[in-house]
């Protein structure tokens, strides 16, 4: 593995360009330009304030993008105890950064340093930060995906389908005022529901797995025996936080992976797709944990696309700020008991479509005003309930979701 010291360094590849990539980015390439095939890195950028090596991450910006690039963030796994960000040269994951993507491959905090959430109040922490500085790295806020194996698939996962839920999100390294919402996952077989996984892996013929032992890594992750949490457990698994706005799934599972069963994609996949989300599992036939399977060139190819589909164009919304208006006057928050006919909100953003609609505490309502960058929402129904919050999120006519923006509700 490459090895970096603990002070950001940058540095630039230049590989051989082959003719299946010089046959690719002339494919794509009036979509994105780039250089054919170099890439900066940018090592051990902190993310989250601290000195921690375990809340840093590098970046590799491809070189000589004239628009703002979409981002591929890889996790990386090791049970939660164990793994780190270090990319070589060769690794997969910069195939992207050859062909037009920035990446971002990310170190969390492990079981032994802080139990759950710690580990996914990193990784949001860390998209935080790449919005934050997006101009200065040329990022386009709007495409973010991630992608991870094993603990890593189970982190992206979660992110797919915690995006603006308050738990999950924590307060590590500030920049609150950006979305962690992410437009779509690669979850690399990732567990889910940790109290299923012993029972799964006889059911495959695989014997006992011993997910269950206090010292396992899903038990070290949670902080006590899984079975004798459950709570603590629901809270871990992204199946917990699933909702029709979460984004697009790409999930891959080896047929032979006893360590983390097979079945535990496939209740996942079975969750998405039985509320008709844009979702799908493939299914490596003989592979286990991990393996060249996975990263062969005929399978990167499947990635690929499903990356280019999701992430090549910008259609994915995203808010930045809502400002509220009760009758002329601009306002910080809702007031109690008022009636809604007296609001005006205006939300500011990027991506904004023809027939966009908003939604106000999930309940879907027109615009009276609407273009690439600004939405105008007159007359919120009924009244201002006596407490809480008013949420609002965008729903463009593409079916992509935007992220939450939320106002608290005063006397």
């Amino acid at each position: 593995m490459l090895q970096e010291s603990n002070f950001a360094r940058m540095t630039t590849n230049k590989p051989q360009i082959t003719f299946a990539t010089l046959c690719f980015i002339l494919i794509i390439g009036t979509v994105t330009a780039f250089a054919q095939g170099s890439y900066t890195r940018i090592s051990d950028l902190a993310y989250a304030g601290t000195g921690l090596s375990t809340q840093k991450l590098d970046l590799y910006i491809p070189t000589g993008a004239t628009a703002a690039t979409p981002l591929v963030i890889w996790i990386h796994g090791g049970g939660w105890i164990g793994g780190d960000k270090a990319l070589n040269p060769s690794s997969f994951q910069l195939r992207y950064a050859q062909n037009g993507y920035a990446v971002a491959s990310i170190n969390y905090r492990l079981s032994s340093q802080a139990i759950f959430p710690a580990q996914i109040h990193d990784c949001k922490a860390a998209i935080r930060w790449l919005r934050a500085n997006a101009d200065q790295y040329n990022l386009d806020t709007t495409r973010f995906a991630v992608w991870g194996s094993s603990a890593g698939g189970h982190l992206a996962a979660l992110l797919g389908t915690s995006n603006d839920v308050v738990d999950m999100e924590g307060s590590v390294g500030g920049n609150e005022q950006h979305s962690s919402r992410v437009q779509a996952v690669v979850d690399w077989y990732g567990p889910t529901d940790f109290l299923q996984m012993d029972t799964q892996l006889a059911s495959q013929g695989c014997g006992n797995g011993n997910h269950n032992a206090p010292d396992s890594a899903e038990s070290l992750l949670v902080g006590c025996p899984i079975q004798s949490c459950p709570a603590a457990v629901q809270r871990a698994n992204p199946m917990t936080y699933f909702s029709s706005d979460d984004p697009p799934f790409f999930i891959q599972h080896g047929t032979a992976d006893c360590t983390v069963p097979t079945g535990q994609s496939q209740i996942l996949q079975n969750l998405l797709q039985g509320s008709g989300h844009d979702t799908s599992l493939i299914t490596l036939s003989g592979a286990g944990h991990g393996g060249p399977q996975f990263s062969a060139e005929s399978n990167l190819l499947l990635v690929d696309a499903f990356l280019d589909a999701k992430l090549r164009q910008s259609v994915n919304p995203l808010v930045t700020s809502m400002r509220i208006f009760r009758k002329s006057a601009e306002v910080a928050t809702f007031r109690a008991g008022s009636l809604g006919s007296l609001y005006r909100l205006v939300l500011t953003g990027l991506n904004f479509q023809d027939g966009t609609k908003v939604l106000v505490n999930g309940v879907e309502k027109g615009v009276s005003y609407s273009n690439p960058t600004e939405v105008v929402i007159y007359e919120l129904p009924g009244r201002i309930a006596p407490s809480g919050e008013i949420s609002v999120q965008i729903k463009n006519s593409n079916g992509r979701f935007s992220n939450v923006l939320r106002s608290a509700i005063t006397p």
